[in-house]
């Protein structure tokens, strides 16, 4: 793994972006560019960037590029034209004269703020889940899957996600069974196609789960399909539910959401309160690298139209 600058903070920012994903580094290299002081808060490597495994939908890298070593990459670009990045999280933020954000490591203030925490993972209601969490039940096969090398696993999902952590998980485990709670695979094509192929992986549609057992940590998951209750012994199993925003932040500015807890921005990813804008899965709609990169662009380009047009009015 290559080295992340990182630089120590000043009084004040002409812009604080909250997110490290392909969102966040975008909009901070843009800003970084037009010479604002650009502070970029978060964990490269907590990213779900970094934790995508193989992306093949990344235009420009047609044999696919590693999440982790493309979100290297964002951030060395990023950090190359003199944006900061402090691997620190943010827990609270407020405005007064400027926008005060209070991390672990301290307060920062900024002119602007561009938001960009991204999503997290679902987590379902299923009895055993959250006893079993790190003792068997994961939520990233790229993070844990390792630890499971020759064993029989479970994928509980029904999307890209599901399916992609299925084929990772195929190349090191045993057996691999897919339950999706859909009667089909809600993933791109070639995901099904490899899947299919795979000779170690079973797909189960139509999966009622009803638990997930265990003395001390993961031993069977039990299930029902077509009105029939089955028990599978596995070693480990990965949940794959999708993803709910980060929005916390968002209700500390008043800021509007739609119904599901996404920022609601305009074309030009401003929020309704000035100075703020948000960019990549925090908006919602197509939860994509390349749509993340090109909201995270969007956003910084306002957020220097609005630093630029402030400076004029003080000059005033």
């Amino acid at each position: 793994m290559n080295d992340i600058k990182v630089g120590d903070f000043v009084e004040t920012y002409d812009v604080i972006i909250i997110g490290t994903g392909p969102a966040g580094l975008t909009a901070g290299m843009y800003c970084a560019r037009a010479n604002l002081n650009t502070l970029i808060l978060g964990d490269v490597y907590d990213s779900q960037l970094a934790k995508a495994g193989l992306v093949e939908n990344y235009p420009g890298f047609p044999e696919g590029i590693q999440g982790i070593e493309l979100a290297e990459r964002m951030s060395q670009q990023a950090t190359k034209y003199g944006a900061l990045i402090k691997p620190t999280a943010a827990k609270r933020i407020k405005k007064d004269e400027v926008f005060s954000v209070t991390t672990v490591d301290g307060v920062v203030n900024g002119r602007s703020v561009i938001l960009c925490m991204g999503a997290r993972h679902r987590e379902p209601d299923i009895p055993g889940a959250k006893e079993f969490q790190g003792k068997g039940v994961s939520y990233c096969a790229i993070c844990d899957g390792a630890l499971f090398k020759g064993k029989d696993v479970v994928v509980i999902g029904y999307g890209n996600g599901a399916a992609k952590a299925a084929l990772y998980l195929s190349g090191i485990c045993n057996k691999v069974a897919v339950l999706c709670v859909y009667d089909s695979l809600k993933c791109e094509s070639v995901y099904l196609q490899r899947l299919e192929e795979a000779k170690n992986v079973d797909i189960l549609y139509n999966a009622s789960i009803e638990s997930i057992k265990g003395k001390t940590v993961v031993e069977e998951v039990q299930f029902s399909t077509n009105g029939k209750s089955k028990t599978l012994p596995v070693d480990a199993v990965f949940i794959e539910y999708g993803t709910m925003p980060n929005s916390v932040l968002a209700t500390d500015l008043g800021l509007e959401l739609t119904k599901n807890g996404f920022i609601v921005a305009n074309r030009r990813l401003e929020t309704n309160v000035a100075g703020v804008f948000a960019a990549g899965d925090i908006t919602g709609g197509r939860r994509q690298i390349a749509t993340a990169v090109g909201e995270g662009s969007s956003a910084g380009i306002s957020a220097i139209g609005y630093i630029k047009k402030s400076r004029t009015v003080n000059l005033k």
